[in-house]
């Protein structure tokens, strides 16, 4: 796996964490490359989604702006579907014995049609959502766990896909700049960004938006 795959998941999830006023120092978490988490710059009580530090991917700017992208794309996703997204993660009661079949049970669901841009945005959304959920009924611990399991999914079944698809630098020609929100808007009057809805009995569907990116 690339290092900005690996610093993207590892920002992301810290991204996340701070937005809901969680901090690496307060977690348990393997690795000093986290610490820079806690200088994300805070707006309006959010980390920004410009203030992705180029310290953690030295000398590699292209790293800095697929963060951003990243943070952009899916804070976009998950205000567009807040509702549905936030049942989707808090019917799932998560514990310990439970957190990784319930991850698996939806990352198969998710890129079980095959892989797009929009289900990889969803990914780092569901992966985040996960990581807020855990911290917020005290099982901090899992969130190395989670961390580590998106990270070999991701190996495994996403990586090659982006390579054979642009690498990152499609995935910053199709998002960046708050791409997301620009495309949302000039679409959602045909339907390509709605959500077709998210029901949990064992099949969880992510809808049209993951469909038609």
């Amino acid at each position: 796996m690339s290092d900005v795959t690996k610093d993207l998941i590892l920002d992301f999830i810290a991204y996340k964490l701070l937005q809901k006023g969680h901090s690496w120092t307060q977690l348990d978490i393997d690795g000093s490359r986290l610490e820079a988490a806690d200088d994300v710059p805070v707006k309006n009580g959010s980390p920004s989604v410009h203030g992705a530090s180029a310290a953690w991917l030295p000398g590699m700017a292209a790293g800095t702006i697929v963060k951003q992208t990243m943070r952009e794309a899916a804070d976009e996703f998950e205000l567009r579907y807040r509702r549905a997204f936030s049942d989707l993660t808090s019917q799932l009661y998560i514990t310990p014995d439970t957190a990784y079949q319930s991850f698996e049970q939806v990352v198969s669901e998710l890129f079980r049609d095959g892989v797009n841009w929009g289900r990889i945005i969803a990914f780092f959304s569901f992966g985040g959502a996960l990581c807020v959920e855990s911290v917020d009924k005290e099982m901090a611990g899992l969130v190395q766990n989670i961390i580590t399991w998106m990270t070999l999914f991701f190996s495994q079944h996403l990586e090659p896909w982006i390579q054979e698809n642009g690498g990152w630098n499609a995935f910053v020609d199709l998002y960046g700049n708050n791409a997301a929100a620009e495309s949302r808007k000039q679409r959602e009057k045909f339907g390509i960004w709605l959500l077709a809805g998210i029901t949990l009995a064992g099949v969880f569907l992510l809808g049209s938006y993951l469909r038609h990116k």
